[in-house]
């Protein structure tokens, strides 16, 4: 089951549009959100879309969303964000109407440690769905081929309004960082600052929010954003209805290349291996900053606590921790009662981890 969070009405209604049969579902006693669901050929597709903007809405609509569909694997942001214009570098000026994928993942900028020497932004980029970069992949693979099955997918507009304002080329999908954060950006300076910073393609207020909610019950994000605007002081509605348009086509592309769900394979407890192990140690809070990692190792003592390879790199520190402890034969049990006494024993991360750790062979 996958679901596909929209922040504003003119991005669900470009979603509905390129989904097609889809109908209400009524939410649970408690639950404020309103759902619409579409059966496709890669499982059930349930939608939501935000009462109001901000990374605060969103992690709020993404945790009653995976609450109230417990079967959810993953969680897609589709929408509009501010375009990084980057001219005479083809490979990365984003315009209006591109798309651009964060298969880099999310990064956080407004979680920030202010200190006399600068600002630095706080935790690690928020990674990108496994299972959907796959597709991603299938996608990028496609185009070599000269085939592009999102444009086919926004041939057809739901309204005149969605229709393609004159531009000077076709729209293009990228592939990288998205910033999220809680400033509606009418400022290339700013823009430029944060997209140097912080290895930008594209910026918006949303994705943060729900790439967070995700990954504390134990779910992936993947956020795929049409450009509307350079975030700059010329910014303007105009562009609104197409990129919305152009992101949702891209997500529906993305579904059609999806193999359908993996629930029966995990039924089945195939042997997972040292990367399936890193990539659920990821999702684990107590395992996203040199500093938070430090505190694990020495409750853990030695000699694992001498034997890791201290990286500022998450996934390079995750892989090194995973390993060591796997080499000892209770390691990995200890690691998981040390992250038990951080976060508590009803952590949806740690279950998993727990899962990964139950069927990991090396």
């Amino acid at each position: 089951m996958i679901g596909v969070i929209t922040a504003l009405p003119v991005e669900s209604v470009a979603l509905l549009h390129v989904l097609g049969e889809v109908r209400k579902v009524r939410a649970p006693a408690g639950d404020p959100n309103q759902y619409v669901r579409a059966e496709l050929a890669c499982g059930p597709v349930v939608t939501t879309v935000l009462t109001t903007t901000g990374n605060s809405a969103a992690a709020h609509a993404c945790a009653h969303l995976v609450r109230s569909f417990p079967g959810i694997e993953t969680v897609i942001m589709c929408g509009i964000a501010l375009g990084v214009p980057r001219p005479g570098d083809p490979e990365r000026d984003v315009r209006l109407g591109d798309v651009v994928v964060g298969s880099a993942g999310v990064v956080h900028y407004s979680h920030v440690r202010v200190t006399d020497e600068g600002v630095r932004t706080r935790g690690a980029t928020l990674v990108a769905a496994p299972r959907l970069l796959r597709g991603v992949n299938e996608l990028r693979a496609a185009s070599l081929r000269g085939q592009h099955p999102w444009r086919e997918r926004a041939s057809t507009p739901p309204s005149p309004l969605y229709e393609r304002p004159p531009s000077e080329r076709d729209w293009q999908v990228f592939h990288g960082r998205i910033g999220s954060g809680d400033e509606l950006l009418r400022s290339a300076r700013r823009r430029d600052e944060l997209a140097r910073r912080e290895d930008l393609l594209a910026i918006e207020m949303e994705a943060a929010g729900v790439a967070v909610g995700a990954a504390l019950d134990g779910r992936e994000c993947l956020a795929v954003r049409g450009v509307s605007d350079y975030g700059d002081a010329a910014k303007s509605d105009l562009w609104h209805p197409a990129a919305s348009l152009a992101a949702a086509a891209y997500v529906r592309a993305l579904l059609d290349v999806l193999p359908p769900s993996s629930a029966p394979e995990r039924t089945e407890h195939r042997p997972l291996s040292l990367l399936d192990l890193v990539t659920a140690m990821e999702r684990v809070s107590s395992l996203q900053t040199p500093q938070d990692r430090d505190e694990v190792l020495r409750l853990l003592g030695p000699p694992v606590e001498g034997l890791v390879k201290r990286d500022t790199r998450t996934r390079h520190a995750l892989l090194s921790l995973a390993s060591v402890c796997g080499t000892y034969p209770t390691g990995l049990a200890d690691l998981l009662d040390v992250l038990e006494r951080l976060e508590g024993p009803d952590s949806s991360p740690l279950r998993a981890l727990a899962e990964a750790i139950e069927h990991y062979r090396p």
